[in-house]
Parts: C-alpha cells; structure tokens; sequence
C-alpha cells in the first residue's frame, strides 16, 4: 500500500480517531502479547493444542442447540488465533457436524414430541416451511445449501430429523456446508487483519 493511497488510508485512521487502537492491535499481534502475565497467558491459550477443541466444542453446543449463533464466535477465535485458522476452520466444521449428527440422533430416538418442548415455537419460525419444502424437494443437498447461507439452521436441522433424513447424512450435509459458510467467514476476517497489519505498519513509527 504505497502512494496516494497510502496517505490517504492514514490520513483517515488519524482523523476518525481509529489509528490509535490500530497501532495497539498491531503492536500486540507483533510482539504476542508476552509483556504482561495476562499476555502470556493469553498467548499459551491460543497456541494450546487444546484451543481447537474448543472451537469444535463451542461448534457442537451452537449447531446442536441453536444456543447463540456461531459466526461470531469463529470471527473471535480467528482474531484471537489467526495463525491457526486452518485448525480452528477444520475443527468449526466438524463441530457443526457432530452437533447436527447429535441433534438429530437424539430426536429420533427419545421421540418428536419433545420438539416443542426443547424449540418452543420453532414450527412458527419463518423459514419452518421453506426448509421442509426443500429438504422435501432436495434431502441433504437442500440441508448443505442451508448450512452454507447465513440463516438460522436450527428449523432445517429438526424438518430433516422429523424426515427420517439419517444422522451421517445430516452431518455431511452441514459439514459441506459449514465449509462454505466459515470459509467466507475467515477469510473475511484475514482480509481485515491484513488490512490492519498495514495501516498499522503507516501509523506506528515504531513498527
């Protein structure tokens, strides 16, 4: 990033006020945080070889229980770990589909009744219909498609359970799409940090 552009990009980071968290972020991610205890702690976190277990973990409990949405959590644990987004992408996916698989599994085998009772209100949800009309239509490529668009998955997990749609299909199916869908999401966020890497690189005049 050289030139106009250049001066123009740090011009903007100074008068919108931005260039000052900018410079922190780059010094941080530059020196790993080691200074404090609290920085050192956070830096054997991220290189533990338990942190992408815990992407999976926190995969799993979204897409089984449609708790919180999972695309911030991925953004979060790529910022906070961007040299491993590989694992951290790979162990998302499977997440997903361990979760998926288990929902359904669970479903099918101690009964639909207790749909309401688990997903109060889910038969209402907007895209209830939608789902079941094309997981009607499509099966599992119809649940990928889902998986893959920033919708809620939770009514097109259940209509495919309710379909007798088997747990390894559901699991591939949100694998695949999961795939797609975290794969926009991490690159999205590299581009960013790559962004802020160099406008960090313009305003930092110890960098």
């Amino acid at each position: 990033m050289n030139g106009p552009v250049a001066r123009w990009v740090h011009r903007v980071a100074e008068v919108t006020g931005i260039a000052a968290a900018v410079v922190h972020f780059h010094r941080y991610s530059r020196d790993g945080g080691e200074a404090s205890r609290i920085g050192r702690l956070l830096y054997r976190v991220r290189h533990s070889p338990l942190y992408p277990l815990t992407v999976a973990l926190l995969a799993l409990v979204s897409a089984g229980t449609g708790l919180y949405p999972y695309g911030p959590v991925i953004i979060a644990a790529t910022v906070f770990a961007p040299d491993r987004w590989r694992s951290s992408y790979l162990a998302a996916c499977a997440g997903a589909a361990a979760g998926g698989m288990a929902c359904a599994l669970v479903l099918q085998t101690v009964g639909f009744n207790l749909v309401d009772e688990w997903f109060p209100g889910i038969r209402e949800h907007e895209f209830w219909e939608q789902s079941a009309y094309w997981i009607g239509r499509h099966g599992a490529a119809a649940l990928a498609a889902i998986g893959a668009l920033p919708v809620p998955q939770m009514p097109a997990l259940i209509v495919s359970a309710l379909g007798n749609l088997h747990p390894v299909a559901i699991g591939l199916a949100l694998f695949s799409g999961k795939l797609v869908k975290y794969g926009v999401y991490i690159l999205a966020t590299r581009v960013v940090l790559s962004a802020l890497h160099r406008v960090g690189e313009m305003v930092d005049p110890n960098g």
